[in-house]
């Protein structure tokens, strides 16, 4: 026997479900997979966010629908604290006697960014899919709803750009799909811990005859899609360079014309349009493309990230431990981009790249003081370039203390 040889690795079972499933039924038919890996998030999860995204007016978007269309002001009939779980919460609104034996159906946008550590676990579970198929160009959106004998009260038109997944995390849902290249439609039943997936281009039709919790994820998946984005970091660059007159650029009536006929541009025109030009040319553009692209990948597309947390007051004890991988793009000049956690920043200084590098070698469980990754970088523990990069890096969750300074992830808010 050759005791030299390496054992056998341990198969990831997760890893192993994703690869089935990016092989037999990504982009293909409507489907639901009955043993999918799970989204990292559960029914009482998705209960806590759906509390949270109630008394937080923004990022968040919450509706709550009933059959004739949508309440305006649901105000006292959202989701609240005394609410133990989405049972509770269901038995308060049949008892309200505003909506008496109707159904309804609540909903909420972006309601992950609200607890750092819910997100990371859906973020973590989706990487997973996002190594077989390729990360989305484009934020991934998230969908959080609870209902019962909730009927959708029209189609759901379809979108050629994005892709669905909807995991239920409990109770039942009857799903209709009508894919536009086939015109045939689809009837998906899923249960508890199942997974529905259809492609790009369907439409479809929600039905929910009793209590069902659901998170649903639009996955972008062309990258054409990607163009009004651009426009917006372009649009976003051109407004930091303003050019006197921009608004009054109309052309003159008449335009001025050569004696053989042909139209002159007014000076109006042409100067802020090479003005313009030259903005473009350099590295800003690409820089602040970098910086979102960046953002996006260390997200594994979901947007919006959770935001910063409070920084620390470093001390050269502290211990310090890398907690996820720290995304570093190249942007010319000696200058780079770096993320975590869906939040980039930008950066120029050759100490903090070296300060960067040796985090990136250090393993996610390994620790090292402040003091000690000075000394390996070649600073002094109060450089300032050291304490506000690693201040950063706290902020964005990317080191954590040891022992912990404060909540840890699970318990963020």
């Amino acid at each position: 026997m050759n005791r030299d040889r390496e054992p056998p690795s341990v198969p990831d079972p997760a890893t192993d479900a994703w690869r089935r499933f990016a092989a037999e039924h990504w982009a293909r038919e409507p489907v639901v997979v009955a043993h999918a890996p799970g989204p990292g998030l559960d029914a009482a999860g998705a209960h806590r966010l759906l509390v949270a995204a109630a008394g937080a007016p923004r990022p968040t978007r919450v509706r709550l629908a009933v059959a004739d269309g949508e309440l305006r002001a649901p105000g006292p009939l959202l989701p609240a604290p005394r609410d133990r779980d989405a049972a509770d919460y269901a038995a308060r609104l049949a008892g309200a006697g505003r909506l008496g034996a109707q159904g309804w159906l609540l909903t909420a946008e972006h309601a992950l960014c609200l607890n750092f550590g819910l997100w990371s676990r859906v973020r973590g579970a989706v990487a997973g899919l996002w190594r077989h198929v390729g990360l989305p160009p484009l934020p991934v959106t998230a969908e959080l709803a609870v209902g019962t004998r909730h009927r959708a009260a029209e189609e759901t038109g379809a979108r050629s750009d994005a892709a669905v997944l909807t995991w239920v995390l409990a109770g039942s849902l009857t799903v209709r799909v009508r894919p536009e290249h086939t015109g045939t439609e689809f009837e998906l039943r899923a249960h508890g811990g199942d997974l529905v997936h259809w492609p790009a281009g369907s439409a479809h039709f929600d039905d929910r005859t009793r209590l069902c919790t659901t998170l649903r994820l639009r996955v972008p998946v062309r990258s054409a899609a990607a163009l009004p984005y651009v426009g917006e970091v372009v649009q976003e660059v051109l407004a930091r360079h303003p050019l006197p007159g921009d608004e009054q650029a109309a052309a003159p009536h008449p335009a001025r014309v050569t004696p053989g006929g042909r139209l002159v541009p007014a000076h109006r025109l042409t100067g802020p349009a090479r003005r313009y030009a030259a903005a473009l040319a350099g590295d800003e553009p690409e820089r602040a493309l970098l910086l979102r692209w960046a953002g996006l990948r260390s997200a594994a597309g979901l947007d919006p990230a959770p935001p910063p947390r409070p920084g620390i007051t470093l001390a050269p004890h502290h211990r310090l431990r890398r907690t996820t991988e720290l995304v570093r793009l190249r942007t010319g000049a000696g200058a780079e981009v770096w993320a975590a956690h869906g939040h980039a920043r930008s950066t120029s200084s050759v100490a903090a790249r070296r300060v960067l590098t040796h985090l990136a070698h250090l393993g996610t469980d390994s620790y090292t003081t402040v003091s000690a990754l000075a000394a390996a970088c070649r600073l002094r523990s109060e450089d300032p370039e050291l304490v506000t990069l690693v201040d950063a890096l706290y902020r964005v969750r990317a080191v954590e203390l040891e022992p912990p300074w404060g909540p840890g992830p699970e318990s963020e808010s």
